[in-house]
């Protein structure tokens, strides 16, 4: 990709959005699990105390096979 567009990774998103979507890491990118928030700050969030405690629920599971966690009230299937 770079090798035909040089200006890929530095020029303005929009101006690139048709080639970046249509490149095989965009496919990739749209195959990974997406949480509903993909990042945040600490500041806008809940105490991290909080957030960790949330992982010790009996509905959270982490998937070794799929490198993820799960969030689950039925159970994990």
């Amino acid at each position: 990709m770079l090798e035909e567009d040089p200006m890929l990774i530095t020029a303005p998103y929009y101006t690139r959005k048709d080639k970046i979507q249509q490149s095989a890491l965009y496919d990739c990118f749209k195959m990974m699990p997406k949480p509903a928030v993909h990042h945040t700050h600490l500041t806008a969030t809940a105490d991290v105390k909080y957030l960790v405690s949330l992982t010790y629920n009996d509905y959270v599971f982490y998937s070794e096979k799929e490198n993820n966690f799960i969030v689950n009230k039925n159970g994990c299937t």
